[in-house]
């Protein structure tokens, strides 16, 4: 070896410091996968949940009990359909994490500060380019 650091190990230390990188890149992406997993069962678990509120019938009663059994079969649809999405998002998270993109803005394709992720483990876009999609007027619309 010449030149340079070498670690108490007989390692260049700029080897050293690939592997420790390739590590903890590991280690954050097995990290991730938990995360994104656990998210998955928590919602499918309240998934059916909700689906179970749907299946329940309200006994004949007054129009007011008729009115409150509607209107929880309504949030239960529609809480229903935000788990759904929600849990797609996470899926679609889980194939960039096997993909080797998690963590990868899909718009600008710069890094998604790690901050974001534990915020928010399912974000596909980092936080200047979700800004900019929030904010981005909207387009004509086709017939």
């Amino acid at each position: 070896m010449s030149g340079g650091c070498v670690t108490s190990w007989g390692w260049p230390s700029s080897e050293y410091a690939m592997a420790d990188t390739d590590e903890t890149a590991r280690t954050s992406t097995d990290r991730a996968r938990r995360v994104l997993r656990a998210q998955l069962v928590a919602l499918t678990d309240r998934m059916h949940t909700e689906s179970d509120v749907l299946n329940v019938r309200v006994a004949a009663g007054d129009f007011v009990d008729a009115a409150q059994g509607m209107e929880q079969e309504e949030l239960a649809r529609l809480t229903a359909s935000r788990l759904a999405q929600h849990a797609r998002r996470v899926e679609i998270a889980l194939s960039r994490v096997s993909d080797g993109q998690y963590g990868i803005c899909s718009e600008c394709r710069g890094v998604i500060p790690p901050k974001r992720l534990v915020a928010v483990p399912d974000a596909t876009t980092c936080v200047a380019c979700q800004d900019h999609l929030e904010h981005r007027p909207a387009g004509p619309r086709s017939a």
